[in-house]
């Protein structure tokens, strides 16, 4: 690795990637709430001819800004609607952030190890290769988050190109902000000028460039939501500003997460199965940078990015663990780091021998479980064989990291310790397809359509509803007695009542339904005496339903 060329560097980790975060993103179907609704969304701006406003049920909806609708709708309008092309743009994000860790990485400590070993720790902890391989905007704000930060942080080392990085890191921030708000701006400026602060070189961001870029960021980031303004005014106000942006700082929209603790558990297993090494990572970079004046500056730099975004993300009520995403390439870099300084020892310490036994122990008795829970609840699984066989190679694995360890053998670990991803990530591909009528409506909106293909409104579960609206291009409406809502409001039918309910089933003679087994019993209670209900057939706890009004 020492003699190793940045060339052979980066391909290895574009092969990897490619691996971890993009290959067999085809092999399930969109799942719902999310997927089908960043889909749908792209789906209907081709249907309505609006590249400007996105819609879902045929209304405006601003949950989030335009950038990310931009890219969905160009490839499905070019490829078609699929789950590879719909997940097509956060895999290539996630590639690409891999590629900028690595740039940072080489940028703060000039060693091409410590870049490999963070891009290959990034790009094979569970929580990066999970948001790579969903349609949501996450990977793609926090890469440019990432990026408009790294931008900076090279036009600071680099005095010659400094006019070029910093307007190109404001150009990339005004992406961000069209991706997902004022976020894009608070977080690389609020890193960029605690950096400067701490370094005492505020006047880095006097000059030309700075007034440049600020113009073209104005210029990307604000004429949309100009236009906007200007074409539904208080709506846009309400539902962008409001709800999405306001709203989520004083209200939690999952109450569970909101507590002191959760993002930093977040930090901590999204890493997995790095999770353990922080701990001794974490205590090695503090040393470093306490001990040794002359190179902490880097170690600041990358405390400065995780510190200000856990700070903020926790400010607000409404928490969840995408939102603290563009901490992780800075974790791995820290990790990359300490991978790089227990390889460079040579032998390894007693604290670190600890972890990586830890790990192998941790590892053995969750391939233990595992095998319990599998013969549990054998009824839901469709080939135990199938589980002896993860549980043989992951097994492997711990053996062989054990076995590494015990012969200081560190890089082996690592290499140990880096293939369970892969293991890990081949059961869920090929298991995927068997969970799909779990995650997917897919197959209960196919069965759905062969039953019945009226324009009829179809009732649906409240966690259903996008998705049968993606899969059938029906009208819908919502049953969830007693629920609040939707934390952003959809322009259809919400029915929380027992009376909106039998008002709704007298708007139609027959009335379809695709329920969760709850709503299921809610309608026969509501719909007795006055509606016979028939059930046509269940898959993966959806079940559809048919609703007729008794003749009088």
């Amino acid at each position: 690795m020492p003699h190793s060329t940045h060339h052979k560097n980066l391909l290895l980790l574009i092969g990897l990637s490619f691996i971890c975060l993009m290959f067999g993103n085809n092999l399930v179907s969109l799942t719902h709430p999310d997927e089908v609704f960043y889909t749908q969304t792209a789906k209907e701006m081709i249907t309505h001819g609006s590249w400007m406003t996105p819609y879902i049920f045929d209304e405006p909806q601003f949950e989030k800004p335009i950038f990310f609708f931009w890219l969905l709708a160009g490839v499905v309008k070019f490829f078609g609607i699929s789950p590879f092309v719909a997940r097509f743009w956060p895999a290539a994000f996630g590639i690409g952030g891999v590629l900028i860790t690595y740039w940072l990485a080489f940028m703060l400590f000039n060693n091409k190890r410590i870049a490999f070993l963070s891009g290959i720790t990034l790009c094979t902890s569970f929580i990066y290769v999970a948001l790579s391989r969903a349609v949501l905007t996450d990977m793609v704000f926090s890469v440019l988050v990432v990026l408009s930060i790294t931008l900076f942080f090279y036009g600071y080392k680099e005095p010659k190109r400094k006019s070029l990085a910093i307007i190109s890191s404001f150009m990339v921030s005004g992406l961000a902000v069209l991706t997902k708000g004022v976020l894009g701006f608070l977080l690389p400026a609020g890193v960029i000028l605690l950096f400067l602060l701490y370094k005492k070189d505020v006047s880095f961001l006097k000059n030309k460039a700075t007034g440049w870029g600020a113009l073209i960021f104005l210029l990307i980031a604000v004429p949309w939501h100009i236009l906007m303004y200007k074409l539904y005014g208080q709506f846009f106000i309400d539902e962008y500003w409001h709800n999405v942006h306001v709203r989520r700082i004083f209200v939690a929209e999952h109450q569970k997460s909101n507590t002191w603790y959760f993002y930093l558990m977040t930090m901590f297993g999204g890493m997995f199965p790095w999770s353990l090494f922080l701990i001794p990572a974490v205590f090695s970079a503090g040393r470093k940078m306490f001990r040794d004046k002359k190179e902490k500056e880097p170690f600041v730099f990358l405390g400065v990015i995780i510190l200000f975004v856990w700070f903020v993300m926790q400010l607000a009520q409404s928490k969840l663990a995408s939102y603290i995403f563009p901490v992780f390439p800075a974790i791995a870099i820290i990790l990359g780091y300490y991978f790089d300084r227990v390889q460079e020892d040579g032998a390894l310490t007693k604290s670190m021998k600890a972890t990586c036994y830890a790990m192998a122990s941790m590892l053995g008795v969750g391939i233990i479980v595992g095998i319990y829970f599998a013969h549990k609840y054998i009824d839901f699984v469709v080939n135990v064989n199938f589980v002896y066989m993860i549980a043989v190679l992951l097994g492997i694995c711990v053996f062989f990291m054990a076995q590494f360890t015990r012969d200081h053998k560190f890089m082996k670990v690592i290499a140990s310790v880096g293939s369970m991803t892969l293991i890990v990530l081949a059961f869920l591909l090929l298991g995927r397809p068997y969970a799909e009528p779990w995650v997917s409506c897919k197959d209960i909106c196919d069965v759905f359509k062969k039953i019945d293909n009226s324009e009829t409104t179809v009732l649906c579960a409240k966690f259903y509803v996008r998705a049968v609206r993606f899969y059938t291009d029906r009208k819908t409406a919502v049953i969830d007695i007693n629920g609040k809502g939707f934390f952003s409001p959809h322009p259809i039918p919400f029915l929380n009542t027992d009376e909106k309910v039998l008002g709704f089933l007298n708007t139609q003679e027959v009335t379809y339904g695709v329920l969760k087994q709850s709503n299921v019993k809610d309608l026969e209670r509501i719909a007795r005496g006055q509606f016979t209900m028939t059930h046509l057939g269940d898959m993966g706890g959806k079940y559809i339903v048919r609703i007729e009004k008794l003749d009088r």
